[in-house]
């Protein structure tokens, strides 16, 4: 069975000698896995089309519930800038990361797959000087696209003004609500309004005006912070792309009594 769909390669896993395995976002197939046979041979005809970000028209063979070949794949961009640049890179690994990780594979989902190209379009073209602030708004662009963001904004259960975060939860909760009998002891992050302003801002204002936000860098580590927490909590480990971010400043971590 032949299928062609457009693909962005998230990842490849190395196979034998000189095969791969490919991890794609896909237009209309969701988040599927390839093999691609000696792509990693000096003279292999698939160039860099398998190199990751690279969005590609992709031709495979096989069934869809198993592991298809890919036959053919061409670039349509490679965003070899975004690779080239450490921090660019690093940040987007966590998006992939997230990707893989909490959305199910094998599902179409062509707004997202619209939403991550949008993303490595607007970092490829954005300024350096509004990196930082950009690359946490497309996390959280990305989880409140996949229904994974916190909430941050009144109490998760009566809606009350909070500036408690608890990540066990991924909400805020007021002061009332955290200390029944079941959360006794739970840790949280205490935030302040310029962080949960920036982010309410970040999801409802479009990716490519959000250079408009000037957040100070305190509240960029600090919702940094509260979204590692989350993620963490989410996944019951680290983002493995976490460990390299360079320049990383945790906030103090509480515990409520």
């Amino acid at each position: 069975m032949l299928i062609r769909t457009e693909g962005i390669v998230l990842k490849t896993q190395k196979y034998g000698e000189a095969d791969l395995i490919v991890t794609f976002l896909t237009s209309d197939k969701g988040i599927i896995n390839a093999f691609a046979k000696s792509p990693r041979k000096t003279r292999s005809r698939f160039g860099s089309s398998l190199e990751p970000l690279t969005h590609t028209k992709i031709s495979l063979w096989g069934k869809e519930q198993s592991l298809p070949k890919i036959t053919q794949a061409d670039i349509i961009d490679s965003f070899h800038q975004i690779r080239e640049n450490y921090n660019d890179f690093v940040n987007i690994s966590k998006l992939v990361e997230i990707l893989i990780s909490l959305m199910p594979a094998g599902i179409p989902n062509k707004r997202i797959f619209s939403f991550f190209l949008n993303i490595l379009h607007t970092v490829k073209a954005s300024n350096q000087e509004s990196r930082d602030a950009l690359h946490l708004i497309t996390r959280i662009r990305l989880l409140a696209a996949i229904g994974y963001a916190p909430r941050l904004k009144g109490c998760g259960r009566c809606g009350h003004e909070s500036l408690d975060f608890y990540p066990d939860s991924g909400t805020t909760l007021c002061s009332k609500c955290a200390v029944t009998p079941d959360r006794a002891g739970k840790p949280f992050m205490r935030i302040n309004n310029k962080v949960i302003h920036f982010y309410l801002h970040s999801i409802e204002w479009p990716i490519h005006i959000s250079n408009r936000l000037k957040p100070a860098s305190q509240t960029l580590a600090e919702l940094s912070g509260l979204l590692d927490k989350h993620l963490t909590f989410l996944l019951s480990k680290k983002l493995k792309s976490s460990e390299f971010h360079p320049n990383s400043i945790r906030p103090q971590y509480k515990v409520s009594l």
